[in-house]
């Protein structure tokens, strides 16, 4: 046997009790909680990556032939538009093409010349001087239908057909869980799934899958962080965050918000959605690639952690001069957050670290500036909501009635919410009722921030695949649960 892996072996075993004796006393400084917790964690995701979920591999096998079929008839329909045969995954084609043939001005990513996704989705829509390009719609098509084959639907699985990962409990700073493939070789990171690709991911014979998430989780957090008024009348009134956001933004009534989303539904068209839209009398600009629900969904989900008018333009593919406007009408409305910023600020000079709810303690040890508190005002929602989680999934995994009578398996995490499976007999009967509501009791804790005391709110699904969306193409989807 190799005498280094002897020596490796041996010094590990020798130095273990050196190492704990100088580590062991940091725990003390706000560091035990976030350790105690980690140890809790292992046994659920133990069981979780040993169980693993099954694969329909049949339906598998029939939508890899779908999608090579797709593409080839994409590629000649691109083909015959360029009047060439184009290579979608060559940048230096593609720009060549887009940038000197058609002679487009080209667009930047970090100051050199692209064409991502990004600069795609912008090619594809019209302005003012050009109609929007089918051929940059299909160059996107083709590149996300290889990536789903390629990177998805090649995944190598387990001899059983079920797909499995390996968890990192501090995977992540703020605690978030991270997953990659197996020690084998085997599976893939099961948090970062597409939609397209969870609908192969099914439920055993004679089980239903039911997934629990927290509703709005970080943005109700940062709500009681910030202390922000106008935030906190959302939350404890249960109105619909995005609307109302959209509603205060807009100065439109909630209902008209609703409508207007309704009629321009995912359009992101500006001519499309001029045509769609209901007009009603407002005295500032609409934003002209969504609905008004679409950019307060948007600024509630990017702007807590003071993205800037830039980033902001570039995710949601508009103008710059618009997302400047939407970053400062959001702030407006919920002026609290950045009074928050500077509470953060303040407490990262006295110590350098920030503690949570739970008794998370964060160091934040890098060059004082913008980059260090934008990920310290993300800090303690983070890993408020994933603590709560983390919690409640230890407490189920360990409650006998749950896993043992009503025969629950955990399967998946992923950051705010819970995937497991229970017996189709337990969904149908009820003893349902009692189950969901000790789950949601166990997911659900009590938090306080500013001495105001909430809880996150918890929605349920229901479907026999994992897939995003119960529908026509996907009727055994998730589907929102309500109570019959």
């Amino acid at each position: 046997m190799d005498s280094n892996f002897l020596r490796y072996n041996c010094l590990d075993a020798a130095c273990m009790m050196q190492i704990h004796n100088e580590i062991w006393p940091d725990l003390a400084d706000g560091f035990q909680p976030a350790y105690d917790l980690t140890i809790r964690l292992l046994d659920p995701l133990v069981f979780m990556m040993t169980h693993g979920i099954a694969v329909n591999m049949d339906a598998m096998e029939v939508t890899k032939q779908e999608i090579s079929e797709s593409i080839k008839l994409k590629q000649a329909e691109l083909d015959k538009l360029c009047g060439r045969s184009l290579n979608v995954n060559s940048s230096k084609d593609c720009q060549k093409y887009f940038y000197v043939e058609l002679g487009i001005t080209p667009y930047y990513n970090d100051g050199a010349i692209t064409v991502d996704d990004t600069a795609l989705q912008r090619l594809a829509r019209p302005t003012a001087k050009r109609p929007g390009l089918r051929q940059a719609k299909l160059v996107q098509d083709i590149r996300g239908l290889q990536k789903l084959f390629g990177t998805y639907l090649d995944i190598e699985f387990d001899s059983d057909r079920r797909m499995r990962c390996s968890y990192n409990p501090r995977g992540t700073k703020f605690g978030r869980l991270s997953s990659s493939k197996t020690i084998f070789g085997t599976g893939t990171n099961q948090q970062n799934l597409p939609q397209e690709f969870k609908k192969f991911l099914v439920a055993d014979p004679g089980y239903i899958l039911w997934e629990v998430d927290k509703r709005q989780a970080e943005w109700v957090v940062v709500a009681y962080l910030s202390g922000d008024a106008n935030m906190l009348s959302v939350v404890e009134s249960g109105l619909d965050t995005h609307v109302h956001t959209a509603s205060l933004m807009f100065h439109q009534p909630a209902e008209l918000i609703v409508l207007e989303n309704k009629l321009v539904g995912n359009n992101t068209d500006p001519d499309i959605i001029s045509k769609l839209r209901v007009d009603g009398d407002v005295s500032v600009r609409l934003p002209r690639t969504m609905s008004m629900r679409q950019c307060g969904k948007k600024s509630n989900h990017g702007l807590n952690y003071d993205e800037g008018p830039n980033q902001f333009a570039l995710i949601n593919e508009m103008e710059q001069s618009e997302a400047k406007i939407i970053v400062e009408m959001y702030h407006n409305i919920y002026p609290g957050i950045r009074i928050w910023y500077e509470f953060i600020k303040r407490q990262l000079q006295k110590e350098r670290a920030l503690v949570n709810c739970f008794g998370r303690k964060v160091r934040f040890m890098d060059a004082w500036g913008p980059d260090l508190w934008k990920a310290a005002y993300s800090c303690l929602p983070q890993s408020t909501v994933v603590d709560s989680l983390n919690e409640g999934m230890v407490k189920i995994y360990n409650d006998e009635w749950i896993t043992q009578i009503c025969r629950v398996d955990l399967l998946a995490q992923v950051h705010d919410s819970i995937l497991m499976q229970l017996p189709i007999s337990i969904f149908e009967s009820d003893d349902f009722s009692k189950l969901k509501q000790r789950v949601y009791d166990y997911v659900t804790p009590e938090l306080c921030y500013n001495n105001r005391r909430f809880k996150i709110a918890t929605d349920s699904k229901i479907g026999s695949n994992w897939g995003g969306y119960h529908s026509e193409n996907n009727p055994g989807g998730m589907g929102e649960y309500k109570e019959p």
